[in-house]
């Protein structure tokens, strides 16, 4: 490695041939010094390394030979012979120290001798900030290891060849991954696709290779929407700049393919043409309602520096993918950021940097999205998850705590994918899958309908569009707290439900949506008064704003019906299933919905529709009824 050479010879000019404090250099050691410069200069590495070794055979306490082998060692990268040499030049010269301190804590760092390294930031202050706080965290993170239990994910998934870049699907069931094929992938080998699934046993088998996307040429870095039906992946130029059958605008670029649902496969790929450039762009994740894309651009600025960021787009629906956007300094570093994989919750991110505080190398870090869309500081994850060499390729499994990457710690130079716990303050939101169909009422055909989840306060936690083939769709929202389920198209009444922590979720779930025409009754479940009052509570009413939504986009006219249990007397009971038709009919207006679309009417406890015997039976009899009159 033929690098710095001129701090080779700044660390060497104007060296006399007298070793300070050391007496007069040996004729014969000097001259082999001076031979051992002029080979290093010309590229001759291997020859100035034995001129170097002869020299110090002759005169074992010469500075400036010791600072040459390290510099040779580093060129190695031998990070801990390196610190070695120039920890004994500058104990042979004392008033290189303050020179040389730096680069004498970056090479012990660099080599995991965190001990050492942090031993000369304490004797003296080092000018590189960074390098000084990495050092103090990296000291203290190896005094203070996070447990961890690494081991390799069982079944026929890991084999000889190298496999990294997991993509888990929502249901953290299934995966495509990629395996290197032949040798180096970056020139005369090739990367493929291949997708495997999770066995009641334990076991990670292939169960097939993604034949319509791989080619020839290099397919890396995939990530899946939640449910599995679209696939974002890198693909690259090879040595020729070509591209093979596709095309592309950069040296790497992002593509796109839909699952075919009928025929089990993909469709050919796309360009993803709106956040793709003439840079580099590489490394997507997906978020899990397929709304969010971040991925890695990597681009030369105009000092000539490599600049390698994370950035993030948006998927507008019909007006496509956003302009992409970097993310802000709490992630992206002056330094190298890669591997971005967002979890299922929605706002958990983690993420590889060499230019945060770490061990050395690339470290995975996790940063978190705040209610106001911005992100917390990234932190690292902690030895030994993190170590000197590089980690990356981290997937989190719906739980939030077991995680998945390649590592090659048990054959080294081919990475396989292991999995371990991560430490509780690392961890992201467990999170649950609402999974299911939409189908129409009366025909028993999909429907391709909006599909969301949202917060107590409204917001929306996830969505997608049900699919127009099958009607079938698939949301992860985290399961420890209230949310509200909802399904809404035009020319149908809405499905809503509200799902609490501890309530069980059916695996997969069929809606039926009535379609809007006269004599249609949609049942409002969760329409919130104070107790035994018709006022509604303040808070956030979430089959009410939907109700709203629906008869926005209609012009039909509607009844809503007022219902009570058989608590209290059949008189109040009837004045108050009045009162509260009317309070769902003020806030309707208040929404902008027309008075003369809407009739009001009460009917108290006069048609339950379940026994009033139970508090369950009571909560469904306690109703408000919407019917299509018009």
């Amino acid at each position: 490695m033929f690098v710095r050479l001129g701090v080779l010879m700044c660390a060497l000019a104007g060296f006399g041939g007298v070793a300070i404090g050391q007496g007069k250099v040996p004729k014969k050691a000097q001259k082999r010094l001076d031979h051992a410069v002029d080979q290093y200069m010309k590229r001759e590495v291997q020859v100035a390394a034995e001129s170097v070794a002869e020299a110090l055979a002759i005169y074992p306490d010469y500075p400036d030979a010791w600072m040459l082998q390290s510099q040779l060692l580093e060129g190695q990268k031998d990070w801990s012979g390196a610190a070695q040499a120039l920890a004994k030049a500058v104990s042979l010269n004392p008033e290189w120290v303050r020179k040389w301190r730096d680069r004498l804590v970056k090479l012990y760092f660099n080599a995991g001798e965190y001990a050492e390294a942090n031993a000369w930031v304490q004797e003296v202050m080092c000018s590189d900030t960074l390098l000084d706080a990495s050092v103090r965290f990296a000291f203290e993170a190896v005094n203070n290891p996070v447990d961890l239990e690494l081991s390799p994910l069982l079944g026929d998934i890991n084999s000889d060849a190298p496999e990294y870049y997991p993509a888990l699907f929502a249901s953290g069931d299934r995966m495509i991954f990629t395996r290197q094929l032949g040798g180096d992938a970056r020139m005369t080998g090739q990367e493929d696709f291949f997708e495997a699934a999770l066995s009641a046993d334990g076991m990670w088998n292939v169960v097939r290779t993604l034949a319509e996307i791989n080619t020839p040429g290099n397919e890396g870095a995939p990530t899946v929407r939640g449910d599995g039906r679209q696939l974002i992946f890198t693909a690259c130029a090879g040595l020729n700049g070509s591209y093979g059958r596709r095309s592309g605008e950069g040296s790497c670029d992002l593509f796109v393919s839909e699952y075919d649902v009928p025929n089990g496969k993909f469709r050919p790929d796309e360009n993803l043409e709106a956040v793709n450039s003439r840079a580099w762009e590489s490394q997507p994740s997906l978020s899990a309602d397929g709304r969010w894309l971040f991925f890695v651009r990597a681009y030369r600025n105009q000092r000539g520096e490599v600049v390698q960021d994370i950035y993030q787009s948006e998927n507008l629906g019909d007006e496509g993918w956003s302009r992409p956007s970097r993310l802000p300094a709490q992630i992206n570093t002056p330094g190298k950021e890669e591997n971005p994989v967002l979890h299922s919750d929605g706002k958990t991110l983690y993420f590889a940097s060499d230019g945060h505080v770490g061990m050395g190398g690339l470290d995975l870090y996790v940063s978190r999205r705040q209610p106001d869309g911005s992100w917390s500081q990234a932190e690292n994850l902690g030895y030994p998850i993190n170590s000197q060499a590089d980690e990356n390729s981290l997937q989190v499994f719906p739980d939030g705590r077991t995680a998945l990457f390649a590592t090659d710690r048990n054959d080294a130079g081919n990475l396989d994918l292991w999995q371990f716990k991560l430490p509780v303050e690392a961890s992201a939101e467990s999170v649950a899958l609402w999974r299911g169909k939409v189908v129409d009422a009366e025909t028993k055909q999909p429907i391709e309908a909006t599909v969301q989840v949202l917060d107590e306060k409204g917001a929306a936690i996830g969505a997608q569009r049900s699919s127009g083939i099958d009607g079938a769709f698939t949301l992860a929202f985290p399961s420890t707290a209230p949310v509200f389920l909802q399904i809404e198209e035009d020319g149908y009444g809405f499905y809503s439900e509200t799902l609490q922590p501890t309530d069980d979720q059916d695996p997969f779930v069929t809606i039926y949506l009535q379609p809007l025409k006269v004599g249609t009754v949609l049942v409002l479940n969760d329409v919130r008064f104070e107790r035994s009052s018709s006022e509604l509570d303040a808070t956030f009413q979430p089959d009410l704003v939907q109700l709203a939504r629906t008869l926005s986009n209609s012009d039909v006219r509607i009844r809503i019906a007022g219902h009570t249990d058989d608590e209290g007397s059949k008189e109040r009971n009837q004045i108050l299933s009045e009162a509260r038709a009317e309070s769902v009919a003020k806030y309707l207006r208040g929404l902008g919905i027309a008075e003369d679309r809407m009739e009001t009417v009460g009917y108290g406890m006069s048609k339950p529709v379940a026994t009033n015997l139970t508090a369950e039976g009571r909560a469904l009899n306690r109703r408000t009824e919407i019917e299509v009159i018009q």
